[in-house]
């Protein structure tokens, strides 16, 4: 695939993430793959893709590390984004629909983005509120994302870390610094 683009001058990315569905079953993790096979993809992607190479050469992962400070958002759940359903529901983001924060039918968007309780509590957590995280070696490599955790964990919870992601960012950081170091 990444050939083809390539060849035919397209851009593509790869996203090799699978999480659970948001009603928390989790049979379709038995497709996920495992870190082995996330290991070949991730090496493949390294190897063959010069514009992440490029990105991987020229980034400064002393001042990412200083820049990712505690007090930063999490994410941009209800601060950049907000997604709405087909029947009008508000939520977090795309998979978290087990979190509805309002309706289109019933509430007004500009009162809900401003004043939704729910909402504001989410948009007020930072990576502090996940302190395993702020001094894990591997931050930088991670993309925290608490739908991941929601959807994974048995009640819900948005602040039950997900252990998956953390191995993947290990194994992220390991495949970065071994190819920075052959360079």
């Amino acid at each position: 695939m990444l050939h083809w683009a390539a060849e035919n001058k397209l851009f593509v990315t790869t996203d090799y993430i699978m999480m659970a569905r948001y009603d928390h079953t989790a049979d379709n993790l038995e497709h996920r793959l495992s870190l082995e096979e996330l290991e070949v993809l991730m090496r493949n992607i390294l190897n063959e893709s010069s514009e992440y190479q490029e990105l991987i050469h020229n980034t400064d992962f002393q001042m990412l590390t200083e820049r990712d400070t505690s007090d930063n958002p999490v994410c941009g759940v209800c601060s950049s984004s907000l997604c709405m359903g087909v029947d009008g529901n508000f939520y977090p983001c795309a998979g978290w629909q087990s979190c509805v924060l309002g309706n289109a039918i019933e509430d007004d968007l500009k009162d809900l983005w401003f004043n939704g309780k729910e909402l504001l509590a989410l948009r007020r957590l930072r990576k502090k509120d996940f302190p395993s995280c702020c001094t894990c070696p591997d931050k930088i490599y991670c993309a925290m994302c608490m739908v991941r955790n929601v959807n994974e964990s048995a009640e819900g919870n948005p602040l039950e870390i997900n252990k998956h992601f953390c191995k993947v960012a290990a194994l992220n950081r390991a495949i970065i610094e071994e190819w920075l170091e052959a360079k």
